[in-house]
């Protein structure tokens, strides 16, 4: 059986040098002037959710990495190169502010981040008012409608997914496929978990279900035994439960989840397709339901895929034939923001930053490692999910992105900019 690994790896170099160097670069020669793009990166170093901070800016090193290194690309008859900064802002709101301030006095022109809601928002307003545009990618609902608007963060967009998006059709799946209904509900207690609980609870209750009793809300970080939680989920009456928490949560979920021997359904967020997530639970998440956001063409499928994944493929390339290394949805961060602001600046003609977002909040759909999809008045990715499980270890994708929209649909442009 061909390994993911051997199946991307056996593309040639010739291949990925093309698509890398596909839509703007240029020879290193003498001509058109040279301008430096400088993208600032608030994430997650250390701590909790390092994983996916380093693996957010590693992704964005590596796009900016291969364009300057292919010469750059043309704007307005400028050649344009991108420089990468970072501060740690540790998933919490305190070193976020610090973070942030750092960024500002820097005076990088543009902003990658949070992965943290909570470090996300609290950064928001300090980005509006220093007017750097911020591409977010963490999923708390406020940062797209009533954060956003309080700050004025109008230069703000979400990469990514947000709670609905994820949700929904993970909701939908649990009632109209697997007619699960009664649920018990757990996540950590955050921005993140309780949008995320609250989005799920929203559709499932549209289409009959319910949860059996509150939400448990756990300690972030810090929470490592879940089974006390857990033990409540098995006497519950629940057909499921619901957990939301980022990988190494989710590991220590799973795993006591298999440990205490439970037989109600699973369903999580898509911290579950993280390879790390992958490596540690195995066979043992065989039948765990979640949302699929990142599709770089490899993973089996039970549907025909109506969206090809260019940018997902050609960065699953980079990284295995660079970087000897398997691309995450968590490098998809990094790597689109680089890719937006270069698409952007090319359409726009210009690399400064107001004229640069409003061609982003435009309508105009832009190629990412996501799909491709555009951005709504409100800075949400108009962009959706499908659902994904697990068989014999192997991650495999159910239903694609337009679920949540096929009848009955319970989810709209319009659920994504709630006023």
């Amino acid at each position: 059986m061909r390994t993911r690994r051997s199946v991307l790896v056996s593309c040639s170099a010739a291949l990925v040098g093309v698509l890398l160097l596909a839509g703007g670069g240029l020879p290193a020669t003498g001509g058109p002037a040279v301008e430096t793009v400088t993208v600032g990166f608030a994430l997650p170093l250390s701590g909790a959710a390092a994983r996916e901070g380093q693996e957010s800016l590693e992704g964005a090193q590596l796009a900016a990495r291969l364009l300057n290194e292919a010469g750059g690309f043309r704007v307005g008859g400028r050649v344009v190169r991108f420089e990468i900064i970072s501060e740690d802002d540790r998933c919490a709101p305190a070193p976020a502010t610090e973070a942030a301030n750092r960024l500002v006095a820097r005076r990088v022109q543009f902003v990658g981040g949070s992965f943290c809601s909570s470090a996300a928002l609290a950064q928001q307003p300090i980005f509006a008012q220093a007017r750097i545009p911020q591409v977010i990618y963490a999923y708390a609902t406020d940062l797209t409608g009533a954060a956003r608007q309080r700050a004025g963060a109008v230069l703000s967009v979400r990469l990514g997914p947000q709670a609905a998006v994820e949700m929904a059709p993970l909701a939908k799946y649990a009632v109209t496929v697997n007619n699960h209904r009664r649920f018990f509900a757990m996540a950590q207690n955050t921005d993140f978990g309780r949008s995320m609980i609250a989005e799920f609870r929203r559709v499932l209750e549209r289409l009959g279900g319910g949860f059996v009793a509150e939400p448990e809300f756990y300690t972030f970080p810090g929470t490592t035994d879940f089974r006390t939680i857990l033990t409540k989920a098995r006497g519950s009456g629940a057909d499921a439960l619901v957990a939301i928490g980022l990988v190494g949560e989710m590991i220590g979920v799973s795993l006591q989840f298999r440990e205490l021997g439970l037989a109600m359904g699973f369903y999580g967020s898509d911290l579950l397709e993280d390879p790390a997530y992958q490596d540690a639970v195995g066979a043992r998440a065989d039948g765990f339901f979640y949302p699929w956001v990142y599709d770089d063409g490899v993973d089996r499928r039970r549907f025909t895929r109506v969206e090809p994944e260019r940018m997902a493929r050609e960065m699953s390339l980079a990284f295995l034939n660079i970087l000897r290394k398997r691309a995450t949805r968590n490098h998809g961060w990094g790597w689109g923001t680089i890719h937006l602001l270069k698409q952007a600046m090319e359409r726009e003609g210009s690399t400064e930053p107001e004229r640069v977002m409003r061609r982003v909040l435009s309508g105009a759909r832009f190629d990412l490692p996501f799909g491709t999809y555009g951005f709504l008045p409100c800075g949400q990715a108009d962009m959706r999910v499908g659902v994904a499980t697990y068989v014999e270890g192997r991650r495999t994708l159910l239903v694609d992105r337009d679920f949540a929209g096929r009848p009955p649909a319970v989810l709209s442009a319009t659920d994504l900019c709630p006023r």
